[in-house]
């Protein structure tokens, strides 16, 4: 008799007493040392990135009203939960298993996996979009009596990439995909550009 599959929470209470994570999906297979060192650097890397187009976003007069404050503040978080994974896994494991290398078959089982491949097209998503970012001018407005409607690079970019992520993540319909992703953007823009009167990017 084939043996029973285990659910989440009973694949992770099981792993958490051996000392082992086995992963949102409770599978047999954990990350390894190498894998952990690895990320820690393309993430390191990658909010480094964030904060070089940052600083680029340009400098008004007050920091706490840059467009590049809340980029800034994302890279460096990403870094330090970078530098906190790879101190994590040194501690635990050593030079030696974080630097051993399972070759070219390690590359092909990653790009085996569906998961892997979707996952490596939403972070060249997530960098064409904060390129794009960057490079965009546009602020458009319209006064009202009671308040002025602004429609910037921001809105124009971010709308339509995270349209396209809950599309292929969520699978829901384009309507749904569609509400939801201007809500999330609108709601970000009122909050950061009204409430903490802080530029947005793409916003000149």
């Amino acid at each position: 008799m084939a043996e029973e599959k285990k659910s989440r929470i009973e694949a992770d209470i099981e792993s958490l007493e051996q000392g082992i994570f086995t992963g949102e999906e409770g599978g047999d297979e954990r990350s390894s040392p190498r894998k952990d060192f690895i990320a820690s650097i393309f993430v390191a890397l990658l909010g480094v990135f964030a904060m070089i187009l940052a600083v680029q976003l340009g400098k008004p007069e007050s920091l706490y009203t840059a467009p590049g404050l809340l980029p800034f503040v994302t890279g460096a978080s990403l870094i330090l939960m970078a530098l906190g994974l790879f101190v994590k896994t040194k501690r635990r494991y050593g030079w030696e298993e974080m630097l051993k290398s399972e070759g070219t078959q390690a590359i092909k089982n990653y790009f085996a996996d569906i998961e892997q491949r979707r996952t490596l097209l939403l972070m060249l998503v997530i960098g064409i979009y904060v390129v794009v970012l960057g490079q965009m001018d546009m602020d458009l407005r319209f006064k009202t009596s009671f308040y002025t409607f602004r429609f910037s690079g921001f809105e124009l970019i971010s709308i339509p990439v995270i349209f396209f992520i809950l599309r292929f993540f969520w699978r829901s319909t384009l309507l749904n995909c569609f509400l939801v992703a201007t809500g999330i953007v609108v709601f970000l823009a009122v909050v950061f550009r009204d409430g903490f009167q802080i530029l947005l990017p793409g916003s000149g």
